[in-house]
């Protein structure tokens, strides 16, 4: 990613009413992050390290009891411990289905595998395809169509 594109990115979060933009294109990847007690117009904003996917599945998931609180035993017999957590890698709009009036990309039962599309999330007008990291069965999907989520927020409950 050139630095030209980074310093527009600057921009466009000093002058938005976003708190951060992470950007993911390939290998490359950004996050920016306002710094605490800037406001909209002024350039307190903050390069952050952006974990790799692989980190990111690994990290302890504190959201269960909301998830158990909705789906208290799952469908398919699955045990807790092997249901895994989808989440949001960055802020934006979350998309459940490809075009309006088509399919959802999953369902509740569904069997995924890894790397197949979840939903996609729109940020700054791009849709970003978030895929499965697990290969099992959708046992919860934790937000709605048009739902804003934020980096980090669960969206979706596999279970092997």
């Amino acid at each position: 990613m050139d630095l030209e594109r980074i310093k527009a990115l600057i921009d466009l979060l000093a002058q938005s009413p976003l708190a951060e933009i992470e950007l993911i294109e390939g290998d490359d990847k950004v996050r920016l992050v306002k710094t605490p007690g800037s406001r909209e117009g002024s350039a307190g904003v903050v390069m952050a390290p952006v974990m790799p996917a692989e980190s990111r599945a690994a990290a302890p998931v504190d959201p269960q009891a909301e998830v158990q609180a909705e789906s208290p035993a799952p469908a398919s017999g699955h045990a807790e411990s092997e249901a895994h957590v989808t989440e949001a890698p960055m802020f934006g709009v979350v998309h459940l289905t490809p075009a309006p009036g088509e399919a959802p990309f999953v369902q509740v039962g569904d069997t995924v595998t890894q790397g197949q599309v979840l939903c996609t999330i729109e940020a700054m007008k791009m849709f970003n395809s978030i895929e499965s990291e697990f290969t099992g069965t959708v046992l919860a999907i934790l937000v709605n169509a048009g739902d804003e989520v934020e980096s980090g927020q669960p969206l979706f409950r596999i279970g092997r």
